[in-house]
């Protein structure tokens, strides 16, 4: 998506569902850390925008906000929800605190904290002001999440990795892989900021078709080495297959549980739908509960196939689920039913399929 000129400007498809999901996940988010955690929590944007779209639609900052206030248990006074912004055009920081105003009345520090809100507007550069901010507010003391939505071009990895320094962060990047794919050989090109330590610039001998993957791969490890230890990417993918690519981090492997479970949850929006990054193989897949697990099944069987013994319990395989696709855990215990009865695999353990049972591919001979 290229940058827009103005202060708003009309909400992409590919919004529309990435809020969705925000939404969803935020729903999930406030009331858990709010209810378990004493000193409240920070929600930050580095990319804050004007708040709102040109049709009046809600942006990121607005969503979190009303999520927020909804959520039971909700902030309070003594268990604050700390909002911070960081927008670098002043004049959609304006806007923001305009929405903003609209929405909650009256933006003074002291009636803010009776709703138990904290919130703080700052114009700049995000990689200059959102570190002094979090230290300002002593983030590090409770969870947070920092949404880093930019128009595809990441941060530096120097960014992600003072986030990543505290232990209660979540992040969530957009990026998009072309913007890195198409000037590698550029000496000056901003990616090495982005991927840090990971080697990128390689992207440059590879086939065309692979370079997009190639970048993916790469960033995906770049958030690893910031010090998130779970990662999760996919795309948001439409039918001309334009593609949005988010990347979500966390040291939390509840987080992850509770982002899939917001993927999966999104209601339909037309001509949108899921792609796999991990999966080169993997069509666009629809928003759906009851999901089409033909790719899992493939890539379960992939998995056992590579593994030394051919054999895994169900309950590694639900693990390998959950980290190694876009699935949801939950989908596993389905699937590998479905092979069995396609006789694509076999309950060595024999009796009913449990997370316990050990399962291997029908016709494959073990290495030992």
């Amino acid at each position: 998506m290229p940058t827009p000129d103005g202060v708003l400007w009309d909400r992409e498809p590919h919004t529309e569902a990435k809020h969705r999901l925000y939404r969803l996940y935020l729903q999930a988010w406030f009331p858990i850390l709010l209810r378990t955690f004493p000193r409240g929590v920070t929600y930050a944007e580095g990319f804050a925008g004007p708040g709102e779209y040109t049709g009046g639609d809600p942006g990121s900052p607005l969503i979190a906000l009303r999520t927020a206030l909804l959520a039971q248990p909700g902030p309070n006074k003594d268990r604050p929800a700390y909002f911070i912004m960081v927008e670098k055009n002043r004049r959609r920081l304006e806007h923001l605190r305009h929405v903003l105003t609209r929405e909650l009345g009256d933006l003074r520090s002291e009636a803010l904290l009776r709703r138990g809100l904290v919130i703080d507007l700052r114009s700049g550069d995000c990689e200059d002001i959102l570190p002094d901010l979090l230290a300002r507010h002593r983030a590090h003391t409770r969870p947070l999440l920092v949404v880093l939505d930019t128009f595809g071009s990441a941060v530096s990895f120097s960014l992600l990795r003072h986030v990543a320094a505290s232990q209660g962060a979540e992040v969530i990047v957009t990026i998009q892989p072309q913007h890195f794919a198409r000037f590698a050989s550029d000496p000056n090109h901003f990616g090495d900021r982005v991927f840090g330590p990971t080697v990128w610039r390689d992207v440059q001998t590879r086939p065309s078709h692979e370079k997009a993957d190639y970048i993916r791969t790469r960033y995906r490890r770049t958030v690893q080495e910031a010090g998130f230890r779970y990662v999760l990417d996919f795309e948001l993918a439409d039918e001309k297959n334009n593609l949005l690519y988010l990347v979500y981090g966390t040291n939390h492997r509840t987080g992850v549980v509770k982002m899939k479970d917001a993927m999966w949850s999104v209601d339909p929006i037309s001509g949108i739908g899921y792609r796999d990054p991990r999966d080169p193989r993997q069509q666009m897949l629809p928003f759906d509960l009851a999901a089409d697990t033909a790719p899992l099944r493939r890539l379960l069987l992939e998995h056992l196939t590579g593994l030394p013994t051919y054999r895994a319990t169900v309950g590694e395989l639900h693990e390998f689920t959950l980290l190694g696709t876009i699935y949801k855990a939950t989908h596993t215990t389905a699937a590998v039913a479905s092979l069995m009865a396609d006789k694509k695999l076999r309950n060595v353990t024999g009796g009913r399929l449990t997370a316990a049972s050990t399962v291997e591919p029908t016709g494959i001979e073990p290495l030992f």
